[in-house]
């Protein structure tokens, strides 16, 4: 799918929405999470649920998507709740490479290979990075996401080069199957 035919894509998913999305258990329960405050990046974290709740925490977040219409929503959240949040308008699944370091990357119910084997490059070294996505097992009980937006069964941490897995579970969460890991960057 072009960029363009995927912000649009996204962008009516989204223009029926007037405010953000819950935030991830996967991260704000996560014992991983460090109470230091730090930078973090959510990508194509939508609507910034998550981010934003990161943000109330006291982390200097980023958000990063490729609908205009998810990055209004959570900057107006941010801006109505007094929070700091950076947006930035990007097609993770395009050839365009991205730029920028941060010390803990989210990416949540988004697979793309290419991008995950470039997660080292974005991430701070000794940095954390938590990934959720949804396993082939899924469709045992579900026609959607397509297989193409499925990882299979124990195939998520050899899609993330330059990191030491810290947890790493496979099963039904909530009616999805899913493959979730938490890594930390490994020093080259």
């Amino acid at each position: 799918m072009s960029g363009d035919a995927a912000q649009n894509r996204w962008d009516a998913i989204y223009s029926d929405h007037d405010k953000p999305g819950d935030p991830g258990s996967f991260v704000t329960e996560s014992e991983f999470l460090p109470s230091t405050r730090t930078t973090v990046v959510d990508f194509a974290g939508g609507s910034g649920g998550t981010a934003l709740w990161l943000s109330e925490q006291g982390f200097d977040v980023t958000l990063i998507d490729v609908s205009q219409v998810a990055l209004d929503i959570a900057q107006h959240e941010a801006t109505r709740r007094k929070l700091s949040l950076s947006t930035v308008h990007h097609d993770l699944e395009s050839s365009d490479s991205l730029s920028g370091r941060w010390d803990i990357a989210v990416c949540c119910d988004f697979l793309d290979r290419t991008l995950y084997s470039t997660f080292h490059l974005h991430v701070a070294p000794h940095g954390l990075l938590f990934v959720k996505v949804a396993t082939v097992t899924n469709q045992q009980r579900h026609s959607r996401p397509s297989k193409r937006f499925l990882v299979e069964r124990g195939e998520l941490p050899g899609l993330l080069p330059g990191f030491a897995t810290l947890s790493y579970d496979e099963e039904w969460f909530d009616d999805r199957h899913e493959a979730r890991m938490v890594a930390r960057r490994v020093v080259e």
